[in-house]
C-alpha cells in the first residue's frame, strides 16, 4: 500500500445564486428532457432517503483526488487516500461527505470496486456501499465503513445542515445526452454566461425512480487479461471495465460535477467533469458507476443539489508525472 504524502492545491468557483443556477438548469435540461421541473426549495430531511445526514448545506466544498495513473500505472497500483484526513486539512473536519471513488484495496482483501461515499464524519455514521465483480462477473454489493478510497475520488463535503437546495424532477428524455450530470454541466455552461476560468460546481443526491441505466464496476486486476493503460498518455486506452446494462430502476446516485477548472488547467481535474456512483434503494443487488440512461421514454429522476465554493485538488499525479518526464 502506498501511504500518500498529501499535497493539496485549491481553486475557487464563481458564486451564483441558487435561483440563477436553477434557471440555467431549467433552460438547458428542457432541451434534453421532456418534462422538467427545477426549483429552489427547503431541503427535505435526507435521512428519509437513508442518507446519514439531514441536509447538504454549510461550508460546501468538493475535492478531486488522484487520477488514473494511481489506479492503473503498475508503479502506483494500490495507492490509497484517507478522506477523513483530507477533510481536516481543508477545514471540513466535521462534515457530511458524499461522492464517488474507487475502493481501497487494503480494505477489500485486495479486491477492486466502485465506492459510493455516504458518510457522516460528525456523528460517525456510515452508509457507504462498495460494488465489486464476482468471479462469474456478477455485481456484488456490500457495506463499506472504511474512510479510505483508492487512487481516485470526488467528494462533496458540507456541514450536513438543511438549507435551500435545487430540486430537479424529470420525466422522459427527448435529446441525445443520456447522462443527467453531463446534461446539467452543459446546461450550466451554456446558460450561466461563464467567462474564461469562471466555473461552477454542483453536487447532490438524485434518484432514478423509473427507467434503467448503463453502469460499470472495475474488476480485480488479476481478471484483466490485456494491456489497457498507456503510461505515456497517462490514461486507459482500451476497455477493461465490467459493464452492466440495463440496471434499475430505484437507484440512488451521489454526484459531484463542475463545468471546468477555475485555475485554467493547473489542477488537472477529472476529464469528464463529473463523477457519479449509485446503489439501489430497493435491494442490495445493484451499485456501481453511473454512465447514462438506456430507456429514454421511461427515465424519471428526482434529486436535490447544492453548489460548492471551492475545489481542493489532492495529489495531482498528472502534474507530478509530467514534471518527472521533463526532468528525465
Amino acid at each position: 500500500i502506498y501511504i500518500m504524502q498529501l499535497k493539496i492545491e485549491k481553486g475557487t468557483f464563481t458564486n451564483h445564486s441558487l435561483e440563477d443556477v436553477a434557471d440555467a438548469l431549467k433552460k438547458g435540461l428542457s432541451k434534453n428532457f421532456k418534462n422538467v421541473e427545477v426549483e429552489v426549495v427547503d431541503c427535505p430531511n435526507l435521512r428519509e432517503w437513508d442518507c446519514p445526514s439531514e441536509g447538504i448545506s454549510g461550508n460546501q466544498k468538493i475535492i478531486d483526488v488522484g487520477g488514473e495513473p494511481y489506479m492503473h500505472d503498475p508503479n502506483f497500483i494500490g495507492a490509497e487516500f484517507d478522506y477523513q484526513e483530507i477533510s481536516k486539512m481543508i477545514g471540513s473536519e466535521k462534515s457530511y461527505a458524499l461522492g464517488a471513488g474507487s475502493g481501497a484495496m487494503s480494505c477489500l482483501d485486495g479486491h477492486c470496486g466502485e465506492l459510493v461515499i455516504n458518510e457522516n464524519l460528525i456523528t460517525d455514521e456510515s452508509r457507504s456501499i462498495i460494488a465489486r465483480v464476482s468471479p462469474d462477473k456478477k455485481c456484488i454489493v456490500e457495506k463499506y465503513s472504511a474512510r479510505k478510497h483508492g487512487g481516485l475520488g470526488n467528494i462533496y463535503y458540507t456541514d450536513g445542515k438543511q438549507g435551500k437546495v435545487i430540486r430537479i424532477k424529470i420525466k422522459g428524455r427527448s435529446g441525445d445526452q443520456g447522462s443527467l450530470p453531463q446534461a446539467m454541466r452543459s446546461s450550466l455552461s451554456s446558460n450561466l454566461n461563464l467567462k474564461e476560468n469562471e466555473h461552477i460546481a454542483i453536487a447532490g443526491v438524485f434518484r432514478i425512480l423509473e427507467g434503467k441505466v448503463r453502469s460499470h464496476v472495475q474488476p480485480d486486476y488479476k481478471d484483466i487479461k490485456h494491456e489497457y493503460y498507456d503510461p505515456k498518455q497517462m490514461k486507459c486506452v482500451k476497455d477493461f471495465l465490467q459493464f452492466y446494462e440495463p440496471v434499475g430502476p430505484k437507484l440512488q446516485c451521489y454526484t459531484v460535477l463542475w463545468t471546468g477548472d477555475p485555475t485554467g488547467g493547473e489542477l488537472n481535474l477529472r476529464e469528464s467533469g463529473e463523477h457519479t456512483h449509485f446503489h439501489s434503494y430497493d435491494d442490495d443487488k445493484d451499485a456501481g458507476h453511473y454512465h447514462f440512461d438506456v430507456t429514454p421514454d421511461e427515465i424519471e429522476y428526482e434529486g436535490y443539489f447544492n453548489t460548492a465554493s471551492e475545489v481542493h485538488r489532492v495529489n495531482n499525479i498528472y502534474k507530478e508525472l509530467l514534471s518527472k518526464n521533463i526532468i528525465e
